[in-house]
């Protein structure tokens, strides 16, 4: 019996062990064509730095060189290749300072979170770390901050602080320290409403302007002013809000007296209203106007006084109180100084009667709402002038052809007054364009 099976199993032993080797090449090929080996490449993957305080102790500081990423080439089959995140985050590169060499560069070694990719199957580009090794060098920086977004309506960002103090002490390599510039602590205040503690990833800034990259953050070592390590350089920022107040009269005031037979008859400003925000106790110490600390001189003038005024050198002196962002803060005051007997009227312009007026032509007045007359009483006990008492009339003949034209305004005042001065407006014509079927539907 077992001399039958032997023969049966070596008979032909030749033919089998040929169908042997080409299942076996049959195998290889489909495997391959079905999931090929490959080689892909990961690229920025980022360098970690490990056992700095083998440096430290002799003083010393670890700068990187270049930009503290490398290129991963890794060669493997296609089903595996697929299981790797394309921004290389299952991939740990690390420097240990421990192998720091005389050459002063580090070795590197690279580790997959797939344990199907072997560390013979990876690439490293370049294979090794360049460091500069500088005299470790300490400052203070005042962190300033920064809001992104708007708060809710009616609300205002009015102050925010760090809670650990706005102190921020940095430590790391001379050449990198001797760039920077500042320290800035970036929060989003979108939507907010009340008071709020945000998080905040501290950025830090050169002389030129630029953010420091992130192998440069590494190299920095964060503190506050206590000493403690600000770890993920994430500090506290509180947000203060304050409401909102708007249309807010401002208030000028005058000092000395104009000339002899002179006398101050009006204060216009541009704007006369303001936005505001503050605290609740600075609002109601506010009131209903805001008086500028800034007084305007008007000794011994005869024509009208013009000064512009900045709001904010009021405003730093009231405490919880500031104007709304993205405010002017600059008013424009013109102070109208008139002979005693004068007085100036502003006229809406649709009291005027036009005359002539040119068909076709399309007509633009500046001013566009009011003008302004001055007229003079003959005697002292006149009686008071209002607008009503004063017609106007306007000739636009000459307006038939486009341009701008100064056309002058016919005034009748009540017997008793004169005009104090000529009265005109400016007037640009241009003819009016043909209305299109679309405007007619």
């Amino acid at each position: 019996m077992g001399h039958k099976i032997g023969e049966t199993l070596f008979r032909n032993i030749g033919l089998k062990i040929a169908a042997l080797v080409i299942a076996f090449f049959v195998w290889v090929g489909v495997t391959n064509t079905n999931n090929p080996v490959k080689t892909q490449l990961f690229t920025n993957v980022p360098i970690t730095i490990v056992n700095q305080d083998a440096v430290a102790d002799i003083g010393k500081v670890v700068e990187q060189q270049g930009n503290g990423t490398v290129t991963l080439r890794v060669t493997d089959r296609r089903s595996v290749l697929s299981q790797l995140a394309r921004n290389g985050s299952d991939f740990y590169v690390e420097a240990d300072m421990k192998n720091l060499n005389s050459m002063n560069t580090v070795p590197l070694t690279v580790t997959c979170s797939n344990p199907q990719v072997t560390w013979d199957k990876i690439e490293v580009l370049p294979s090794s770390l360049s460091v500069k090794l500088e005299d470790k060098v300490e400052q203070t920086y005042v962190a300033s901050i920064s809001t992104n977004g708007t708060p809710a309506t009616g609300w205002e960002v009015g102050s925010s602080s760090v809670t650990t103090g706005k102190n921020i002490v940095l430590a790391g390599p001379s050449s990198l320290m001797r760039r920077i510039n500042q320290v800035v602590a970036p929060v989003d205040v979108a939507g907010l409403s009340s008071d709020y503690t945000l998080s905040s990833v501290l950025k830090v800034y050169d002389k030129n302007g630029d953010e420091l990259t992130d192998a440069q953050m590494k190299s920095l070592e964060f503190k506050d002013a206590t000493g403690t390590v600000i770890k993920d350089h994430t500090v506290k920022v509180m947000v203060d809000l304050w409401k909102i107040r708007t249309d807010v009269p401002i208030r000028i005031r005058t000092t000395g007296t104009p000339a002899w037979g002179y006398r101050v008859s009006s204060i216009k400003m541009i704007p006369e209203t303001i936005s505001v925000a503050g605290t609740d106790e600075a609002l109601a110490e506010l009131g209903d106007e805001l008086t500028v600390k800034d007084v305007i001189n008007v000794s011994g003038a005869k024509e009208n006084v013009k000064q512009e005024i900045n709001l904010e050198d009021t405003l730093d002196q009231m405490s919880g109180l500031k104007l709304i962002s993205d405010a002017d803060p600059s008013v424009e005051v013109e102070v109208s100084i008139e002979k005693n007997g004068d007085v100036t009227l502003d006229i809406p312009l649709s009291d005027i009667v036009v005359q002539n007026r040119p068909e076709g032509m399309e007509l633009v007045f500046t001013p566009a709402d009011k003008i302004s007359v001055s007229v003079h009483a003959m005697e002292d006990d006149e009686k008071p002038l209002t607008a009503k008492d004063i017609s106007l009339s306007i000739d636009l003949s000459q307006c038939a052809e486009p341009g701008s034209y100064e056309i002058p305004v016919h005034v009748t005042v009540p017997e008793g007054y004169e005009l104090a001065g000529d009265v005109s407006l400016t007037v640009v014509s241009a003819k009016q364009e043909a209305a299109t079927e679309a405007d007619q539907g």
